[in-house]
């Protein structure tokens, strides 16, 4: 079985994204699935055997699709001016669709695929115009919901013309596809309610993790904290820094690590300064360098703000904290958080950085509490929220759909 993935990001540009189609492409591998990642972002190469990157930045730029368009849809994020001109500009979404199904369909018939994989909303309507050329089934995979993401960065107000406007757009797209994966239950209510998809066309395949360590061992202080994903403005990483003071006016040899990429970094790195918080910003391009980094930090800071978009998207950096059996610590919004708190894997705190601040006081103070923390995440993740067990949801649909 092959499956062609189309995947519109730089693997550095999404982190949780890139995380979710590599593992999952490594995963379904191992049941014999030949998977090819579809991206004008990285050149040709192989993540694992049985897992291709195949690059189509010569053909977009011969077809004027150039980095330009990732730049412009991120921008949108938090620009209304770009979201009327682009994203609800359909004729101009129809129009870049047509291209990027041209291209892609010239490249589907060397790779012989079985099946097409839209990963995420934006890339739908070049899958559905690329199901009309080749007759290939489409499975769409939401990681999040563009109309949620936007109001949740207060680009665009829930109700008003733009939301009506993409709410409509996707209703319309996804329902011309075979199937739709979704990250969680309650993006599954949600699709089926706001976009009329069937429920039994909508498929839970959750993030989740690999043990990347064999055991949790008891680590030495001086105490490291860390946030490990983007920085962005609808991460709430600025409750961590608005923390990292009153922990470090109790535990003074407490360090700080923040990830050193994302649209908000600058603000961030203002407001440590301003605060007077010494951070540490890191970046590791390597796989096995980061978890041999985060295996090392004694607590997983996840902050989190409340609106729908993060309600739905369970974040794969709690995977990654878990992988490494490394205890977390997240403001509670309910859905996602709720598995901190019933699996016992860290502490969920109040929405206020004395809280969150206390929190991670007493993990650091408490190492017993610590390690039985690390080790049920460990356990966890080998055990439940893995790869393997989410690639099966997707197998098991993989098959359903060609036999049909």
């Amino acid at each position: 079985m092959k499956v062609a993935s189309i995947f519109l990001h730089p693997f550095s540009g999404s982190l949780g994204s890139t995380v979710r189609v590599r593992e999952l492409a490594i995963s379904l591998r191992k049941f014999g699935v030949t998977s090819y990642i579809l991206t004008p972002f990285e050149n040709n190469s192989n993540i694992a055997e049985g897992v291709n990157v195949v690059s189509i930045a010569d053909k977009m730029l011969n077809l004027g699709l150039s980095n330009y368009l990732y730049k412009i849809a991120k921008s949108a994020y938090y620009n209304k001016l770009l979201v009327n001109h682009f994203l609800t500009n359909q004729k101009l979404q129809a129009k870049i669709a047509r291209r990027l199904a041209k291209t892609i369909v010239n490249v589907l018939k060397k790779l012989d695929a079985d099946l097409i994989q839209a990963e995420q909303d934006m890339t739908l309507l070049a899958a559905i115009e690329i199901k009309k050329e080749t007759g290939l089934p489409v499975l769409a995979d939401l990681h999040n919901i563009t109309a949620e993401e936007l109001v949740g960065a207060h680009t665009i107000e829930r109700g008003g013309k733009e939301f009506n406007a993409l709410q409509q757009f996707f209703r319309a797209i996804l329902r011309q596809t075979d199937c739709v994966a979704v990250v969680s239950n309650e993006m599954k209510d949600y699709v089926a309610l706001n976009y009329h998809v069937p429920s039994d066309r909508i498929i839970v395949v959750p993030p989740g993790g690999r043990p990347r360590i064999n055991k949790v061992e008891e680590k030495m202080f001086s105490p490291k904290i860390v946030y490990s994903g983007l920085v962005a403005f609808r991460e709430h990483v600025d409750l961590f820094v608005k923390s990292m003071p009153v922990i470090r006016d109790k535990l003074v040899e407490t360090r700080f690590y923040v990830t050193g990429k994302g649209d908000a970094l600058g603000e961030v790195k203002k407001m440590a300064r301003r605060l007077g918080v010494n951070v540490s910003f890191f970046w590791y391009p390597n796989a096995s360098d980061f978890y041999e980094f985060l295996s090392a930090c004694h607590v997983g800071a996840l902050p989190s703000t409340s609106d729908l978009a993060r309600k739905m998207g369970t974040p794969v950096k709690l995977f990654d904290y878990l992988s490494v059996g490394l205890p977390v610590v997240a403001n509670d919004i309910g859905t996602w958080t709720n598995i901190i708190r019933e699996e016992k894997v860290g502490i969920v705190t109040e929405d206020n950085p004395s809280d969150f601040a206390s929190g991670i006081l007493e993990l650091l103070r408490n190492r017993h509490v610590a390690q039985e923390c690390g080790n049920k995440a460990l356990e966890l993740v080998t055990n439940k929220y893995n790869w393997d067990n989410s690639a099966n949801v997707l197998l098991s649909e993989y098959t359903r759909l060609l036999s049909v």
